[in-house]
């Protein structure tokens, strides 16, 4: 079995992955409410037969995770942008669904309605649109 081999493909499977993560972090450096993935490898050591008889570790293919820091916030001056500190999201009701985000970009419908910036519904911690009249 050539160990050395199957350690080194493991090794550029994780630096692909890793390199993925690291364009996909600076692709969206300016989108708003963006929050980067990171990701982190774990070893494994498994007992092959090899001519020295020892162990060989190779990388996991890496687990991604969210980013929890958070970002700086910005002053708009627009009564309608709002802002996130802290782990929490804005619940939003499209056609796919409820959905998560940090956009805190909001405009209101002449119904009342606080809606994104895509018009879909702003949802309340009990999931109903918002109504500011």
């Amino acid at each position: 079995m050539q160990s050395g081999l199957y350690v080194s493909l493991s090794s550029q499977m994780a630096l692909e992955k890793r390199l993925n993560t690291i364009a996909d972090n600076m692709a969206n450096v300016n989108t708003t409410g963006f929050r980067a993935t990171e990701v982190k490898f774990d070893e494994m050591v498994a007992s092959t037969k090899n001519k020295l008889n020892t162990k060989v570790a190779f990388v996991s293919q890496g687990n991604d995770y969210l980013n929890e820091g958070n970002g700086e916030l910005q002053h708009t001056g627009n009564m309608l942008d709002f802002a996130i500190k802290g782990d929490a999201w804005f619940a939003l009701d499209t056609p796919a669904g409820r959905v998560l985000t940090r956009d805190g970009r909001f405009t209101i419908k002449d119904t009342g309605e606080l809606v994104s910036i895509r018009g879909y519904p702003v949802l309340d911690a009990g999931g109903a649109p918002i109504q500011l009249t």
